[in-house]
Order: structure tokens, then C-alpha cells, then sequence
């Protein structure tokens, strides 16, 4: 029986879908934070008498955002729907947020994506809908995107994807598809009800890091996701398990990185067939393979020095601690520099720069916690 049969609550199965592919990998790591703290500031988030519930290894750090002047952090928890606000003066919880699932401002959907849009508002990404919120909780807008999968004949048996961004009052995100390696990146203008639909060209490589997992009768099928990222006139497009990035600019114009350019990992080249489990634990070791090549977080912008920084890991020959770098490139995607960070041995769920400071946000003893580091070049 495949799988589309196996699961007969679409939402359901997107949202466990999603978040497979993207925490697979996330077991909770045993390893140091750091061999040589000297370097490195720490920062412990406190929640006294609260508990901040960040899910298995801190997955939920992945949707959080720091503010421009770095005083306060926001972590969203998708299964809860808590939004914890946190003040990295103090270092102490400043508020939580509690959404509610009914009632006026209430979602019954599966959330699977957040932004923050400014100091007072954010988005919920659900099943094909986005949700405007302020911080008081309150729904200010609905915008749903069924209607691009029902109509169109190329998306009818697809999804929006998380990894959305809102820019320029559009939406842009990619798509998914059950059982298949098929993905578009989608631009989406609520105000004209309008759509761009444009390919990915490194679509193929995801192969390399798929795997297909026969569990009893189900068979279970995970692909690494495309993300859309901000980039200074227009919008880039990444992929945490490859080195290639595309950037689409607002004047039709596509930028690329260029191959053969690092000494840290190897370009990749297409693959005949996807890896094969026979069952979870054949799984779990091909997702340990899959790490110990280099995989990446969702790079941050310098706009002012007109960089772009991308922060690279995989996992040591100890299968416990991680082996981490960081990439500097130009805005027309060459790579300009790189470095293996020796101090840091954890690997982060997001990274943020902040006045040339880079802050790895990631989970110390269940709090939310930061590695904060100098730009090493």
C-alpha cells in the first residue's frame, strides 16, 4: 500500500511530512558546545518558574527571529502554538504568547512556518493558507492559496512547502509532492490574484539525499526541502543538503553559484536512484551518511558590505560531534571566502548576523541559547 493510501487526513499528513524532512536528522546531540569558548560567547535564555517548550533537540529554534538591534528573540512552537518572547538583556523570558485554536482568532489548521514581519506582527503558515497575527494574538488576515493547487492542472497534486517568504506583498515558497521529486518556486500576489511559477534548476541533485523507507506496509518517502530566502533585489532559493543556491531577481535576471569553488565540500552530481531502507533503522543509518556530507542553515544577508554568509556542518568521523564552517560569498553568488570554525562542535537550528556578529541560536540544557561569534575572516 503506498502511502498517499496510508494517510487519509491530508493536513495531517503534510504537516508530518514536512517535518520530517526537515528534523529527520535531529537527534538530540550529546557533544560539546565548543572546544574553545575563549572565542565565543555563550547565551543562556532563562524561563524561571515558565518552561519554554522547544520540542525534541530544540527543533523548534528553526522557527524563531531575532530582533535588528538583538534585545529580543521570538520562538514560535508550531504544535502548541506558542510564540515565547524572550529579552537578551535580562536573558529572561519577557512573554508568551498562548494562540488559541478556536474562537475567533483561532486556527484549526496544522501550522508548519512562521516570519516575523515587523516589531509587532507575524505570519502562521498552515495548509496552503497564511495567517496574519499581531503579537496580542489577534487575526488580522487570512490569505489562502488552495485555489492555485485546485485550478491548475501542473499543481493540482501538490502543496506549499515551509520555508515562505512574504516580500514585496507576495508570498514566495516552493512546492511538494507526495512520492515524488518534483518542486517549483511559487510567487503568489494576493492583491491581483496573480502567479509566477518558475523551475529550480538544481532540482535533480535532491536526489542524492532522499531515501525511500518500506516500513510494513507503508512505504515512507523523505526529500530535503527548497526555502526561499531574502537577498538584496529579489528573492534566493536554497536547499540545506546542497551547496547550489539560485537567486531570482526582480528584473528577470537568475544568479548562480559557481562550481568547483570550495575545498571544504565537493560539487554534487546527479544521482540514477534514490537510497533505499528496508526498514527504520536501515533509515536511520543512511540519514547518519547523508550528514557526514557537508549540509547547510539558511544563510543571512550583509546588505551594507554586500555579503552573504552561509553557515556549513556535518557530522565528525565520532558520529557525535559536528564539524562546522562558515562561507562567505558576494552578491553575485561567488564564493569569496572560507573557514572550518574549530570551536563550535554543535550544530545550530538558525543562524543570525547582527552587527558583525554571528548568533547560533541552539538548545543548552532545554533553555534557548546562543553561540556568539565574530566574523572570523
Amino acid at each position: 500500500m503506498s502511502l498517499e493510501h496510508g494517510i487519509m487526513k491530508k493536513s495531517f499528513f503534510v504537516y508530518i511530512f514536512l517535518m520530517a524532512h526537515l528534523f529527520s536528522c535531529g537527534e538530540r546531540s550529546r557533544a560539546p558546545i565548543s572546544q574553545d569558548l575563549s572565542k565565543i560567547d555563550t547565551l543562556i535564555l532563562r524561563s524561571d518558574n515558565e518552561i519554554i517548550e522547544l520540542g525534541e533537540g530544540g527543533e523548534f529554534l528553526f522557527f524563531s527571529s531575532l530582533s535588528e538591534d538583538a534585545t529580543t528573540y521570538s520562538v514560535f512552537n508550531l504544535e502548541k502554538r506558542y510564540l515565547y518572547t524572550l529579552d537578551l538583556k535580562s536573558r529572561k523570558l519577557q512573554s508568551i504568547l498562548k494562540m488559541p485554536f478556536e474562537g475567533p482568532d483561532g486556527i484549526g489548521d496544522w501550522l508548519i512556518d512562521f516570519q516575523q514581519v515587523d516589531d509587532r506582527n507575524f505570519i502562521a503558515q498552515g495548509n496552503n493558507v497564511f495567517y496574519f497575527f499581531n503579537l496580542d494574538g489577534r487575526l488580522i488576515d487570512k490569505i489562502s492559496v488552495d485555489h492555485l493547487f485546485y485550478f491548475n492542472p501542473k499543481l493540482a497534486k501538490k502543496f506549499s512547502q515551509l520555508g515562505f517568504l512574504y516580500k514585496y506583498g507576495k508570498f514566495h515558497f516552493t512546492t511538494g509532492e507526495i512520492g515524488k521529486i518534483d518542486s517549483e518556486l511559487l510567487s503568489y500576489n494576493p492583491k491581483d490574484d496573480s502567479v509566477l511559477i518558475r523551475t529550480i534548476p538544481s532540482l535533480e541533485l535532491v536526489k542524492n539525499s532522499s531515501v525511500i523507507t518500506q516500513v510494513k506496509s507503508f512505504t515512507f518517502y523523505t526529500s530535503p526541502i527548497f526555502m526561499v530566502n531574502d537577498f538584496p533585489g529579489g528573492i534566493l532559493v536554497v536547499n540545506q543538503c546542497l551547496p547550489n543556491m539560485t537567486a531570482y531577481l526582480n528584473n528577470g535576471d537568475t544568479l548562480s553559484t559557481k562550481p568547483k569553488s570550495s575545498k571544504f565540500f565537493e560539487d554534487l552530481e546527479p544521482v540514477e536512484e534514490i537510497l533505499r531502507a528496508k526498514n527504520e533503522l536501515e533509515e536511520k543509518e543512511i540519514k547518519k551518511e547523508i550528514e557526514r556530507r557537508m549540509n547547510f542553515l539558511r544563510p543571512v544577508v550583509d546588505e551594507k558590505n554586500e555579503k552573504l554568509y552561509r553557515f556549513g556542518y556535518r557530522l565528525a568521523s565520532d558520529g557525535i560531534n559536528y564539524d562546522t564552517y562558515l562561507f562567505e560569498y558576494d552578491l553575485n553568488l561567488t564564493l569569496m571566502r572560507e573557514t572550518q570554525l574549530e570551536g563550535v562542535k554543535i550544530k545550530p537550528k538558525k543562524m543570525f548576523l547582527r552587527d558583525s556578529s554571528f548568533y547560533l541560536a541552539v538548545s543548552i540544557e532545554d533553555e534557548p541559547a546562543f553561540l556568539i561569534l565574530k566574523n572570523p575572516f
